[in-house]
């Protein structure tokens, strides 16, 4: 097992991303505490896991939006794992999906807010309140995550996508400044790539657009075409979260870079097909 005697929080892993992340870990030898909005999922989750990691998981109710909750659930987390060495701010929301210009503009600020509060504050807040114990200990591994529309222009994920280019560009920022530093602290960005999540699944499609079923079914096409595998892509975390990575401020991917540009062209050639319609 490669992490043994290894610590990390892990935001948002109750579910998706954040939860393989931490099954991944757990495996590997290391204890974690993850954390949620939601006390009773947590819960259920911790228990989860802990019928084969026993008290080698534990788990907190936190409001990444509100750095006093994310400052509670770190201290509570340092607390009960002895130190914490990796953080991973993974939680996120996908909010209004489709064209920005057909978001009602009373629900503009409310989108916003919950999509940039949770993913580009999140991670704010989260490193901020690990960064103190990371310096004291000399040595810290943190892990962000990037996303679709982070580093390419993507249609109707405005919203997610400025958030995710917010968090790519704090990650890079950072990781100069962390260079400056005597201490061994790395940040390097996750992109995992198109993988069905509860984000994917349950799109929260903009009214007077187009209609839920039509946007879900063209999901499960892009996925069945340029779709990464969960477990795969989120096992590429683990090298950047050991000691022994050196690098920090890159990108690395969950997915082949080959492989979804060849399913790229193919969906791109079946869209067409599917937009001239039946042959006479």
């Amino acid at each position: 097992m490669r992490m043994q005697n290894e610590t990390a929080i892990i935001t948002g892993g109750t579910s998706g991303i954040g939860k393989q992340i931490t099954a991944h870990f757990l495996a590997e030898g290391c204890k974690v505490a993850i954390c949620g909005r939601n006390e009773q999922t947590v819960n259920d989750t911790v228990a989860e896991f802990a019928e084969k990691y026993k008290d080698a998981i534990t788990g907190f109710a936190c409001d990444v939006t509100d750095p006093d909750s994310v400052k509670d659930f770190v201290d509570s987390a340092a607390s009960a794992l002895g130190s914490i060495r990796i953080a991973i701010p993974n939680a996120g929301v996908a909010g209004m999906y489709g064209p920005f210009d057909h978001i009602p503009y009373d629900e503009l600020s409310a989108n916003e807010s919950l999509v940039i509060g949770t993913i580009l504050m999140g991670t704010m807040n989260t490193v901020a309140a690990v960064l103190p114990y990371m310096i004291q200990q000399k040595y810290g591994r943190i892990i962000t995550l990037s996303g679709g529309g982070a580093d390419r222009p993507l249609t109707h994920m405005t919203t997610y996508s400025a958030a995710k280019g917010g968090v790519v560009a704090f990650s890079k920022c950072l990781a100069l400044e962390l260079k400056m530093r005597l201490e061994d602290i790395k940040i390097n960005i996750y992109a995992p790539g198109m993988i069905r999540t509860g984000l994917t699944n349950h799109a929260n499609v903009v009214p007077n657009w187009m209609d839920a079923e039509t946007v879900r079914q063209q999901s499960d096409l892009a996925l069945q075409y340029i779709g990464t595998d969960l477990a795969s892509s989120t096992s590429k975390v683990i090298f950047y979260a050991l000691p022994s990575c050196k690098v920090s401020g890159t990108i690395f991917r969950g997915f082949a870079l080959g492989k979804l540009i060849r399913g790229a062209m193919k969906l791109q050639k079946i869209q067409k097909q599917m937009q001239r319609g039946p042959a006479p």
